[in-house]
C-alpha cells in the first residue's frame, strides 16, 4: 500500500494538471512559450480525463463497461455523429479513447461482451450460484483490467504518434535509476487505480453474498449496473465531470484497500479454494498438522485475519499468519465445532457467554469427526442457513 499510494496520487494530480500534449496543435510561430505550454497542459489534461473518465464504471461492472465503450465506439463512427454540428456529439466523436476503441470494436464483439455481462449478472444474483459467480468475477476482473490497461496505453501512445514521449526517471533500488516513458508510467498508474477500485468493489460483492438476506444479491448487482450506465452517460456528456466523480470514488477506495485485501484473502482461503479443490479433485488437507483458518471474532486479532490452529501441550492454539503482528492465543474454554452453509466454525464459549469464532474451510468437512476429536471440541451440528437447508432436505430424503 505504501508503494501504491504515491503513483496513484501522481495519477490523480495528472488528471487535474496534465503532463504533455494530447494532440499535435498548430500554433503561430510567434506564440509565446507560456501560451504554448498552457495549450500543451490543457491538451494533456483532456486526454487523461478521457482515459480515466470511464474507469469507475468499468471497475464496477467490467464486461458491461467494456460493452458500452465498444457500442459507443461503433456509434461514434456513424454518419449522424460524424457530421453533426452539436458540440456534445462532436466531442463524443473526437474522444481519444473512443477513437482508439473504434479500431478494435465490431458488432460481434459488442454482442459478446453484452452476453458476458448478462452471464455474470445472473451468476452473481443468488446465494447458491454465487460461489461460481465469484470465480467467474475473478476471471472477468483480471481480463478486463488487462484489456483496459492496454487500451489506455495505446490511446496515450497514439496521442503523440510520431513524436518521442517524455521520459521520467524512476528509482529502482539496487538497480539504479531507470528512464521510463511517461506514457507507460501513466498507463501503469491508471491500471493500478482501476485495480484498487476493482478490489474494493469485489470485497463489497463478497460481503453482500455472505449476508443472510434473500434477493439482496440480485438488488446489488442490478444497482451496480444501473449506476455504471448512469456514470457512462455522464462520461459521454462530459469527461471532465466523470473524472471529477472518479477521483471522489478513487480516494475512499485507497483508504479501504487494506480492508478489501483481508476480505479477498478470506474469500479465497475459506470459500473459493475448497471449491477449486473440488473442481480439480485436489487431495484433502491433513488434519494432523497445522489447520489453516481465519479469525472471525477473536480477541486481539483483526476480523478475517489469516492464521493456523495447532494442537500444543497448552491446548488448541491460534497463531496469526502476519509476521508483523504475530499473535498466539490459546483457546482454553469450551470448544464447539459447527457446520455453517459456507464453512466450518470453531467456537470458544467463555463462562460469561462471550463467544470467539474461527472459520475453517469446508474441505475439512469429510473429516469432521477426526477434526472434532483433534480439537477436543463438541459437535454443535448445523447452524444458520445450513440448518434451514438441512431441515428442508430431510423431508425430501425421507
Amino acid at each position: 500500500m505504501k508503494t501504491l499510494a504515491p503513483l496513484l496520487l501522481l495519477t490523480a494530480a495528472l488528471l487535474l494538471t496534465g503532463s504533455r500534449p494530447a494532440r499535435a496543435q498548430v500554433l503561430p510561430e510567434a506564440a509565446v512559450p507560456v501560451q504554448r505550454h498552457a495549450a500543451e497542459v490543457m491538451g494533456a489534461g483532456h486526454l487523461i480525463q478521457q482515459v480515466f473518465g470511464p474507469m469507475p464504471a468499468v471497475a464496477g461492472t467490467p464486461f458491461l463497461g467494456l460493452s458500452v465503450l465498444s457500442g459507443a465506439a461503433l456509434l461514434s463512427e456513424t454518419d449522424f455523429v460524424r457530421n453533426s454540428d452539436n458540440a456534445v456529439l462532436r466531442g463524443f466523436h473526437d474522444n481519444a479513447l473512443l477513437a482508439e476503441a473504434r479500431r478494435y470494436s465490431t458488432l460481434p464483439l459488442f454482442l459478446s461482451l453484452l452476453a458476458l455481462s448478462l452471464l455474470t449478472w445472473m451468476a452473481n444474483s443468488g446465494k447458491i450460484r454465487g460461489a461460481f459467480g465469484k470465480l467467474l468475477r475473478v476471471a472477468e476482473d483480471s481480463s478486463v483490467l488487462v484489456t483496459y490497461g492496454l487500451l489506455a496505453l495505446v490511446t496515450l501512445l497514439g496521442a503523440t504518434r510520431g513524436a518521442p514521449a517524455p521520459r521520467v526517471a524512476v528509482m529502482m533500488g539496487a538497480m539504479g535509476v531507470w528512464s521510463v516513458p511517461s506514457d507507460i508510467l501513466l498507463a501503469v498508474g491508471l491500471a493500478m487505480a482501476m485495480a484498487v477500485m476493482m478490489t474494493v468493489r469485489y470485497a463489497f460483492d463478497v460481503l453482500i453474498w455472505l449476508s443472510p438476506f434473500p434477493f439482496v444479491d440480485f438488488g446489488f448487482e442490478t444497482l451496480k449496473k444501473l449506476l455504471s450506465l448512469g456514470f457512462m452517460a455522464i462520461y459521454f456528456a462530459s469527461p471532465v465531470a466523470a473524472s471529477a466523480l472518479g477521483i471522489l470514488i478513487l480516494l475512499p477506495a485507497l483508504f479501504l484497500y487494506g480492508w478489501a485485501l483481508r476480505i479477498l484473502s478470506f474469500t479465497f482461503r475459506i470459500l473459493l479454494r475448497p471449491l477449486l479443490a473440488r473442481l480439480f479433485s485436489a487431495p484433502r488437507p491433513e488434519t494432523s498438522g497445522a489447520i489453516h483458518v481465519s479469525a472471525l471474532t477473536l480477541r486481539g486479532v483483526r476480523r478475517r485475519a489469516p492464521g493456523a490452529l495447532l494442537r500444543t501441550a497448552e491446548g488448541v492454539t491460534f497463531v496469526s499468519a502476519s509476521p508483523l503482528r504475530r499473535r498466539r492465543i490459546v483457546l482454553t474454554d469450551r470448544l464447539v465445532l459447527v457446520r455453517t452453509l459456507l464453512w466450518l466454525e470453531l467456537r470458544a464459549i467463555h463462562p460469561d457467554g462471550r463467544v470467539e469464532r474461527i472459520a475453517l474451510p469446508r474441505t475439512y468437512a469429510p473429516d469432521f469427526e477426526r477434526l472434532r476429536a483433534l480439537l477436543g471440541a463438541e459437535d454443535g451440528g448445523a447452524v444458520g442457513l445450513a440448518q434451514v437447508f438441512g431441515r428442508a432436505a430431510s423431508p425430501a430424503a425421507s
